[in-house]
């Protein structure tokens, strides 16, 4: 056998070999569901906010305590406190030392 003789028939399995991966390609990219054209897939999103209220004798634990109260309102409509997060909280003081908060708990899956 030639050297050219040789490097034709390299040539002629590197080919073969490059149409294979082609066509096999081709043949998984075609069994993909196709979409209609114009149409777009849209997961959808599922959002709630939940709200709290609570007391403490600093601004943080009556912070602490609505958020706790909001969170578990969440969960007993079904939310996994992984979830949700701490969105909005309002603090007051009530005059006698101690302080009033609401808290406002959004989630989202």
């Amino acid at each position: 056998m030639s050297r050219s003789s040789s490097l034709r028939l390299r040539a002629t399995v590197v080919a073969v070999a490059a149409s294979a991966c082609l066509l096999g390609g081709a043949a998984t990219a075609g069994a993909a569901p196709a979409s209609p054209a114009g149409t777009a897939t849209i997961a959808a999103t599922e959002m709630a906010t939940f709200t709290g209220s609570g007391t403490g004798g600093t601004q943080s634990s009556a912070i602490t305590s609505a958020a706790n109260v909001a969170f578990a309102n969440a969960q007993r409509a079904g939310w996994q406190r992984s979830q949700c997060y701490l969105r909005a909280s309002d603090v007051r003081a009530t005059g006698s030392g101690w302080f009033s908060a609401v808290a406002e708990v959004f989630c989202q899956r």
